[in-house]
């Protein structure tokens, strides 16, 4: 199908900081920058994030929304004169405040409208979570990035909600010249918070040392909790062996260099960039157990599932991966062979394709 005119989508986000789900929204927009018939039209409500600015090169034009708080829900109210304004065709939104103020604004101006906010796989849902919830019965189509995240949403029984996995750019990860870094090297790259278990992965580094004592652990990312886990780094003698990294934004250097990539994260996840980019880059994957990882590790054959708090599970599957070169290779070709097949980003862009016909054909 093709459209006579193009069809404006508004893709409205709360924020752009480095995170997955930012990476998803700059590859959707990369996608569809030379697309013959949608046109995307890019608003954030955060403007500090450090993915502005490369959202916005990627974008046909700029919404210039606006907003005085966190919690800010008057923002509808401006985006319904914003929307008739750039004549959108669709409103496509990420996040507790963006969904809420899109649901108002498509309510009256009779513009469908996709809840792109299932970006994790809670067990317990937070607020924002809650509040996205809530407007998920008023969008006209809700998309996921795992099915784990519609069942811990509850909206497995809804015939307007789908998945469409994340998607890569395999070109990006051609001709990464791998950092210098110690020769026997593991890594996680994830935010220091709570989301996130880190201080699991250095509580079993003295026990792991004890067989491979060229082993260095490098942790990658940014947040609340990095003050805690020095302080436990230093407290077990590690300095000597862990590295943290956290001016990075794009650590693929990094896990080029790395025997294996982990990611432990106690609250699961709902489909991980970080655990996409280490197959991506031909690394086996150890990571929890839990949400969207079950659909994208095959346990046993692109890497190894642990369970939750298991730290003698995480000792063997580590040393098996440091102790076995040939099968933790095969383990990172078949994860590589995996990406390049199932979650090249082009599938993920003529997903969205065809939704966006789907909603907007009504209005042609």
């Amino acid at each position: 199908m093709t459209f006579q005119k193009k069809r404006s989508v508004l893709i409205l986000a709360d924020g752009m900081s480095a995170g997955g789900t930012e990476r998803q929204i700059i590859e959707l927009l990369k996608g569809f920058q030379y697309n013959k018939n949608f046109e995307i039209i890019f608003g954030v409500l955060v403007k500090d994030g450090e993915c502005v600015p490369e959202a916005g090169y990627y974008a046909a034009k700029i919404l210039p929304v606006r907003q005085s708080s966190q919690y800010d829900f008057t923002l509808a109210w401006s985006l319904i004169h914003l929307t008739r304004e750039y004549n959108i065709d669709l409103i496509h939104t990420f996040g507790s405040v963006s969904d809420f103020s899109g649901i108002v604004a498509g309510r009256i101006n009779n513009i469908p409208v996709v809840n792109g906010s299932i970006r994790n796989a809670r067990p317990k849902l937070n607020k924002r979570d809650k509040i996205s919830r809530f407007c998920m019965r008023f969008a006209t189509g809700i998309v996921a990035n795992s099915y784990a995240g519609i069942r811990a949403y509850g909206m497995e029984n809804r015939d307007n909600a789908q998945v469409i996995y994340n998607g890569v750019d395999i070109k990006r990860f051609e001709d990464i010249i791998p950092a210098q870094i110690p020769e026997q090297s593991i890594c996680m790259v994830g935010n220091f918070s709570l989301k996130k278990d880190q201080a699991q992965l250095i509580k079993i580094l003295p026990k792991l040392l004890e067989k491979y004592s060229r082993l260095h652990l490098i942790l990658v990312g940014r947040g609340d909790n990095l003050d805690n886990l020095q302080q436990q780094v230093a407290f077990l003698g590690l300095t000597q062996s862990v590295t943290f990294v956290t001016d990075c934004n794009s650590p693929e250097s990094i896990v080029s260099g790395c025997e294996i990539g982990v990611l432990l994260s106690p609250e699961g996840e709902g489909f991980s960039n970080a655990i996409i980019e280490y197959m991506a880059l031909g690394k086996p994957v150890i990571a929890s157990a839990l949400g969207g990882n079950h659909e994208l590790v095959d346990h046993g054959k692109t890497g190894y599932l642990v369970e939750n708090g298991k730290a003698e599970q995480l000792i063997t599957y580590i040393s098996h991966l440091l102790s076995e070169p040939y099968a933790a290779k095969k383990m990172g070709e078949a994860g590589k062979e995996k990406i390049a097949e199932h979650f090249h980003v082009s599938r993920m862009v003529n997903s969205y394709e065809d939704l966006y016909f789907r909603l907007t054909e009504d209005s042609l």
